[in-house]
């Protein structure tokens, strides 16, 4: 398991709590937390005692190597018999139960104004993702269960916890802040040809992960402001920290991870650059679903590809990462990319993507952007059969 999902929403900005504190990284690039978020992971983590599991935290699992998730279900558990856990309990056994991961819920959370503020009724229905016609009851129970996680909130004092846990939060953003390199981004920028008013970075020290190497999950949404747009980028601890020492004197919080920064980085804001442009291509590529054959479903299911949609969005940015990592000058890392993207996960699309990406590179002057050139990216998928790709899946497409 490496990351879960990677999602982007047009959702509005919200603002920041007393209790937080936000890093300026560099001019338009920030660093902070959401305290929706964190209240939501330890609610979650109570309300899996009732429903047993919500992707990746489990009933029966500690989170010892998460020292902060499970200092957090020691001191919540007390609610845990509560009306309201309970009833937020139900509420999530529905998102698990109709979407399968938490995706709707935490960008209905940060669409919202940041605790200790009351949720406000908000425009959800242009999700990309949340159909009304389909799952008419998710408005509802959106609403109620942002308004049944302030409840907790003030109930139960988690201002007061992360208040006094702000060492842990300000620890970990130290480490992530020694890993970033603003130059990613201006790289990005100039491969995509777009630019944003900002980037702003969050980290979720309360998303359980599972115990293990190379686990960690993120995702990164679009957040629309009054002054325009920024990139974002949400994501969990990815080393696990088991120091053994005593909670308020550790040195490791769980994000100095050099490699995975780089990579999330890239990664989860390159989604900002490129999925909007796939959902208004939709019409073109819509065609060529025929192409997700259940072979490739089932080889994809372990790196949470479910759909069509998600399939090229997937392969558009990891072809995007390794792109951007030759215009550094970095063929170590595109060969790195290469290999896990292509021989380990199988986007076994990418070799075709990257030829066809390097008419775009050397016709910036007709190309000057990625949506101006996507319409003759996306035909690469409309020239292949299904049986070509169940063939692909037979081959290391890494080799001549």
């Amino acid at each position: 398991m490496r990351y879960v999902y990677f999602l982007l929403l047009a959702i509005g900005f919200a603002s920041n709590g007393q209790s937080q504190k936000t890093l300026k990284l560099a001019p338009g690039i920030s660093l902070s937390w959401h305290p929706n978020i964190e209240t939501y992971f330890i609610a979650e983590r109570l309300s899996v005692q009732y429903i047993n599991n919500y992707v990746f935290t489990a009933k029966d699992s500690l989170y010892r190597h998460q020292p902060l998730v499970y200092e957090a279900y020691e001191r919540f558990r007390p609610y845990l018999h509560t009306s309201l856990v309970k009833r937020i309990a139900n509420l999530l056994q529905y998102f698990r139960d109709t979407y399968h991961d938490n995706a709707e819920v935490l960008q209905y959370l940060i669409a919202q104004p940041a605790f200790p503020a009351r949720p406000v009724n908000i425009k959800f229905a242009d999700s990309v993702i949340y159909r009304p016609a389909d799952h008419p009851q998710t408005t509802h129970n959106l609403k109620e269960l942002a308004d049944s996680l302030w409840s907790f909130f003030r109930q139960a004092r988690v201002k007061d916890f992360l208040k006094r846990n702000n060492f842990y939060y300000e620890g970990a953003m130290r480490e992530v802040r020694k890993d970033i390199n603003v130059e990613w981004l201006k790289s990005m920028e100039g491969y995509y040809g777009e630019n944003f008013e900002g980037y702003a970075m969050y980290i979720m020290p309360m998303m359980p992960v599972t115990y293990g190497e190379d686990n960690y999950r993120a995702f990164g949404p679009v957040i629309h402001t009054s002054k325009g747009r920024l990139a974002g980028m949400f994501f969990s601890s990815s080393k696990m920290v088991l120091s053994g020492m005593q909670f308020t004197k550790l040195k490791e919080f769980g994000f100095d991870n050099p490699a995975v920064t780089r990579l999330l980085t890239v990664h989860e804001f390159g989604h900002s650059f490129v999925n909007p442009y796939v959902f208004k291509s939709e019409g073109t590529w819509i065609k060529d679903t025929v192409l997700f054959t259940p072979k490739w479903q089932s080889i994809l299911e372990p790196v949470y590809i479910g759909n069509w949609r998600t399939c090229i969005i997937e392969h558009l940015v990891r072809t995007g990462e390794i792109r951007i990592a030759l215009s550094l000058n970095d063929t170590a890392e595109a060969n790195r990319l290469r290999r896990i993207y292509i021989e380990t996960e199988r986007f076994v699309l990418i070799p075709l993507l990257e030829k066809k990406l390097s008419e775009y590179e050397s016709h910036r002057d007709k190309y000057p952007t990625f949506a101006s050139f996507l319409p003759e990216l996306l035909k690469v998928f409309h020239d292949l059969t299904p049986k070509e790709i169940d063939g692909m899946l037979s081959h290391d497409l890494t080799k001549p």
